[in-house]
């Protein structure tokens, strides 16, 4: 199996992030990389790993190549290459792009949320198995020529494509940390995993509605849009179903079959699985590599990042339908159950309510029992604003519409329409990048929680806000909203009051009992345990 190219690094950050593909998910990982290298409190000498979670090998091979190319110009022909360039030569030594490279490393790994068996299995695989990466593949995913450099069947007689990213033989070492496929690979732990993957469950927009609510306020009406069409019910294919059935299934066909109950399942929301409850399940499956163990110089555990909306409101979510299957509006459902769930898993009255969920004892991976104290993982929530999204479905031209309409909203003073899912990414980086223990002074150490939100000035310069969520307020503190806390405010938003927050903390203890219950249930239901 060999060491993995990273062993022989000073430090390592491990991130997984979900829907690495494409829209934010992609993107947090491309700005993930720039930051990583700009940041000046990275030692020159750390590793980022980034583990791309996708739903087929295609997919997989073509997100790596994307990343590949995209690390491939940072630091060799872009603005931050350049000016590492002028910085060696004033020290007198030289640049060498090679040796960027070699810092980062891409892990492809394939998951379908709506499938809780694939969950468990990527789960068990990433705790007690092994992964690797694809060898290196056309700009567009697909498979080099035989011999190709950076392919186990090189030659050196075949010229190199351009994307084929390395010249040197062999698999091992530095040519394998850029180039090169690795295989059998363990992850020693996860510092940081990122829920982005998920869908909006949308079949179209109310056009008449829409065009009125842009007319009469424009900022509000695509901030926090209600002319969105739902798929009221939708719920997803039977777990059996994923067992007979192949990749190869057509849309039709699958469509069919979601609108099936099995007698022996009890029914899940499509947009609820996707969304929360199959991140929710792998998360718990991960605990062994989220929880790190207790040293005198380390007290942090790894951090789960939940992707919420700015759309979430008070209204959003019944306790009688958590999954949303007789909701209007099942997406903002999700996202209003993420921040009841993040913020309060910290709070006292919670924590007994949640012990098992970090239980690294009660997960289905846990194979290997360990006296040594650890440190349990710890929830933290953002958003990325509104920016032009694949999950709404729209044609090309309704894209370029919406997005100078984003445009407008902006300049209008909207803080909240970064627009490019790069910019998006800001919020989801900086809590990733950040060190923990500064995070949580930032939090209170759980007890005042933040929704940190991906923002932009007028001229489209990116910042992290702290967003205000309805009962909690920004920060879990009673306050009346001033300044700049009133800047793309929801229209209808009211001031956090003790009893709101009360309220909220009362309501998250419920939801967390409620996804435990489920989880247990869904556990029995497919033989886990």
């Amino acid at each position: 199996m060999g060491l993995p190219p990273w062993e022989t690094s000073d430090s390592q950050l491990f991130a997984l992030i979900t829907g690495a593909n494409s829209g934010l998910g992609y993107a947090v990982a491309s700005r993930m990389i720039d930051e990583f290298f700009a940041s000046p409190s990275t030692p020159p000498k750390k590793h980022l790993i980034l583990i791309l979670c996708t739903r087929s090998p295609l997919k997989t091979r073509f997100t790596i190549s994307n990343l590949r190319a995209h690390l491939r110009k940072l630091v060799d022909y872009s603005p931050f290459a350049t000016k590492q360039r002028q910085q060696a030569k004033a020290a007198g030594t030289e640049y060498r792009w090679e040796h960027m490279v070699q810092r980062v490393h891409f892990i492809g790994v394939e998951v379908d949320l709506c499938d809780l068996r694939s969950v468990y299995k990527l789960a068990d695989r990433l705790v007690n198995g092994t992964v690797g990466s694809p060898d290196a593949t056309t700009y567009d995913g697909t498979r080099l020529p035989h011999g190709s450099p950076g392919t186990g069947s090189y030659s050196k007689d075949i010229q190199q494509d351009r994307w084929a990213l390395s010249t040197e033989i062999g698999t091992s070492g530095f040519s394998r940390s850029w180039g090169w496929g690795l295989s059998g690979i363990r992850i020693p732990r996860l510092d940081v995993i990122i829920l982005s993957a998920g869908m909006g469950g949308w079949v179209g927009v109310d056009w008449i509605p829409a065009i009125w609510a842009v007319i009469v306020d424009t900022v509000e009406a695509v901030s926090r849009p209600k002319f969105k069409i739902p798929n009221v019910g939708a719920l997803a294919k039977s777990q059996s179903s994923f067992q007979k059935s192949n990749s190869q299934d057509d849309e039709a066909t699958q469509q069919l079959l979601s609108e099936q109950e099995k007698p022996d399942e009890p029914p899940l929301g499509e947009v609820f699985c996707s969304n929360v409850f199959g991140h929710y399940i792998l998360a718990h499956e991960l605990m062994p590599l989220l929880s790190h163990p207790s040293t005198p110089t380390s007290q942090v555990g790894g951090k789960i990042m939940w992707v919420s909306s700015l759309e979430a409101a008070a209204n959003h979510l019944k306790l009688d339908d958590i999954q949303g299957l007789q909701s209007q509006t099942p997406y903002e459902d999700t996202k209003r159950l993420i921040e009841l769930m993040t913020l309060t898993s910290e709070l006292p009255s919670v924590k007994r309510v949640i012990e098992p969920y970090f239980d690294v004892e009660n997960t289905t991976t846990w194979k290997s029992p360990s006296e040594d104290e650890v440190v349990k993982p710890r929830l933290y929530v953002t958003h990325p604003g509104i920016f032009a999204s694949e999950i709404m479905p729209l044609n090309s031209f309704f894209v370029a519409v919406y997005k100078f309409i984003f445009l407008i909203a902006r300049w209008l003073g909207s803080p909240y329409h970064p627009i490019q899912p790069y910019k998006a990414a800001v919020a989801p980086v900086w809590l990733s990048l950040l060190e923990t223990e500064e995070l949580e002074e930032l939090e209170g150490h759980g007890a005042h929680k933040a929704k940190w939100g991906s923002a932009t000035d007028t001229s489209g310069n990116e910042k992290v806000m702290k967003t205000e969520v309805a009962g909690w307020g920004w920060d879990g503190i009673v306050g009346e909203a001033t300044g700049e806390k009133k800047i793309g405010r929801a229209r209808d938003a009211v001031d956090a009051t003790k009893e709101s927050i009360e309220d909220f903390e009362v309501t998250g203890a419920k939801v967390w009992k409620k996804m435990e219950e489920l989880r247990e249930e869904w556990e029995r239901v497919l033989g886990m345990k």
